[in-house]
């Protein structure tokens, strides 16, 4: 199987075999990445994807006709939902969680029996907070680190940056809105680890935290708590959900 993770500036993807990792692939969106990726698909002998998406409907488009040509039908589409495999989704509306986010949960609760607090350190930079009987008690959405205000902006194009939800809170958000949080005055890194402090005490005992996306090691030296590097989170959710 070919599990696909298609985020804001890059797609990766893995090639399972026999529940073993066979090859991976990973690039831009630059003026030929759907050809490119069509390329490296083609020679394996892999019958059916699994894929995550937040691409805008451009990208998308071209994904699909890429997607189709080497598995017709055989395509199944991971979606936020209300609850899946013990883990609860804390958004009043599951389906507008990230798709990642949600991957990412579902694998944190096989990887860690105790409380989790997930980031995810990409040119969004996401937290989770995930309680060991599987209740996701809602996060936060800061822009990356390499991230302007304004590209942070288009990435979240379908969000009104003028509603009044959109300020900054000690609370974990639980709807798109309410995570974003924006301060003019200093950088997501700045804010990062205090928020991580602050939010600890939602959990009546030590929660481990696990660390993915591009920027995972620059924000684990920030972190004032000890943070586990985990790349592959949001494809081991895929794995898990697909029954790997």
């Amino acid at each position: 199987m070919i599990l696909l993770d298609c985020g804001n500036s890059h797609l990766k993807a893995q090639w399972h075999k026999a529940g073993q990792v066979q090859a991976s692939y990973s690039c831009a969106y630059n003026r030929d990445w759907a050809q490119r990726l069509s390329r490296w698909l083609q020679d394996l002998p892999a019958k059916h994807c699994y894929l995550a998406s937040v691409l805008d409907m451009t990208r998308e488009a071209q994904l699909e006709q890429c997607l189709k040509q080497k598995f017709d039908t055989a395509i199944t589409r991971f979606v936020s939902m209300p609850q899946a495999l013990g883990v609860h989704n804390a958004y009043r509306e599951p389906e507008r969680l990230g798709v990642d986010r949600w991957l990412a949960l579902i694998a944190a609760s096989e990887l860690e029996r105790g409380d989790v607090i997930v980031i995810d350190a990409g040119s969004a930079i996401t937290l989770d907070l995930l309680r060991a009987d599987g209740t996701h008690l809602g996060g936060a959405i800061l822009p990356g680190i390499n991230t302007s205000l304004d590209d942070f902006k288009r990435i979240f194009s379908h969000i009104d940056f003028d509603d009044p939800v959109i300020a900054e809170t000690t609370e974990p958000g639980c709807s798109t809105e309410e995570a974003i949080h924006i301060n003019y005055a200093h950088s997501s890194i700045e804010l990062l680890p205090g928020l991580v402090n602050r939010w600890t005490s939602y959990f009546d005992n030590d929660a481990t935290i696990l660390l993915a996306g591009g920027d995972a090691v620059r924000v684990q030296s920030e972190l004032q708590s000890p943070a586990r590097i985990v790349p592959d989170l949001v494809f081991l959710g895929m794995a898990r959900l697909a029954g790997q």
